[in-house]
């Protein structure tokens, strides 16, 4: 292959575990693993989580739920955002635990199920994308408690927390929060209320409440460095990352100080170099923003892979399936050496082979 995604599960695996581990008894783990799994591949994500000791799924909406239904035939799949009404039969079909914020969807959830359909309320506690006002969530539920068939499972809230920025604010609102759930539960006996996901796990340990919902470090990324800054050490010690892209190079050659390569002849050596091209480029998910080839206050930022553990620099404008790379210190660069890339892993073209070890 000329390139490739390589997923360590094991490394994974010991990710979960670790999250679990962290956790205080009673609390619940969601593996978090909208987005195809951030790129890793949502069913083998969700089945190595789950072995490893997760208690559940988070996924996105009900398409993404429906299809890791297919190959999960019991695991409990949560959406993570409002479904739509016309949603309902689906996610009654497919057996999934949605999130809800108006009514409406309560009222076509409770006429699609059969029986007790459950779902969560979201709280809407300022990142503004959706949820029920903390002041209207007593309302809202006394009124969603009508419908007979749809059963509250949850009430779920997404801060608008920025790691060290904003902590005081944060902290108020986990608390009010938590607080609201408490006077909910008067109506809703059960209620499991959830709030933290990687940062709010990371930052406010004591927050954990009912369930975590992990997905950054499950992926083996910390979110935050206030805890680190703290106590001198990883919030979570031991994560690993398990995502790799790699290409390999497929043509190397020589440039003279002063020759000038790229449309336009967009760069110029600044001194004779080797150069190595790789197959991947923008539409892989490689940067866009071309190297700087002029005078500038400050040194600016390139971007680079690695090659046996050294820096090979992109060097003029990333292609969309071609980025060439400097290897002139790199001797032992050849056609077919492997290159390690940065690239989120998100933006990660889809059809790039995933090799699991």
């Amino acid at each position: 292959m000329l390139k490739w995604v390589e997923i360590d599960l094991k490394t994974l695996a010991g990710n979960a575990r670790a999250i679990k581990g962290a956790l205080r008894p009673g609390v619940r783990f969601m593996a978090v693993v909208k987005a195809d799994g951030y790129g890793h591949g949502a069913l083998q994500v969700s089945r190595t989580a789950l072995a490893a000791g997760a208690d559940c799924l988070g996924v996105l909406t009900a398409e993404e739920g429906a299809a890791l239904r297919t190959g999960l035939p019991r695991a409990e799949i949560h959406l993570l955002a409002p479904s739509l009404p016309e949603e309902a039969a689906a996610i009654v079909k497919y057996g999934l635990i949605p999130t809800a914020d108006s009514l409406t969807f309560v009222k076509a959830l409770s006429k699609a199920a059969k029986k007790a359909a459950p779902y969560h309320i979201d709280i809407d506690l300022g990142l503004g994308r959706w949820g029920v006002k903390p002041a209207e969530a007593e309302a809202f539920l006394r009124a969603a408690l009508k419908q007979r068939k749809a059963l509250p499972y949850g009430l779920s809230a997404h801060l608008a927390y920025r790691p060290a920025q904003n902590m005081i604010e944060a902290e108020e609102k986990l608390s009010s929060f938590s607080a609201l759930a408490e006077r909910l539960r008067a109506l809703a006996p059960g209620l499991k209320a959830h709030a933290a996901n990687s940062s709010i796990l990371c930052d406010f340990p004591h927050w954990q409440l009912d369930m975590v919902r992990a997905g950054n470090l499950l992926y083996g990324i910390y979110p935050t460095d206030v805890y680190q800054k703290k106590r001198q050490g990883p919030p979570l010690p031991g994560l690993g990352r398990p995502w790799q892209l790699y290409a390999r190079i497929i043509s190397v050659r020589n440039v003279k100080k002063g020759e000038s390569i790229g449309y336009a002849s967009e760069f110029t050596a600044p001194d004779a170099m080797r150069l190595a091209t790789i197959p991947a480029g923008y539409s892989d998910g490689l940067t866009m923003e071309p190297t700087e080839n002029h005078i500038r206050v400050t040194a600016g930022f390139n971007y680079w892979g690695l090659i046996n553990g050294k820096k090979a620099y992109f060097t003029g404008r990333t292609g969309i399936a071609h980025t060439l790379l400097d290897v002139t210190n790199i001797p032992e660069a050849r056609p077919g050496t492997p290159v390690a890339l940065h690239v989120r892993r998100t933006a990660t073209n889809s059809r790039i082979p995933r090799v699991y070890k």
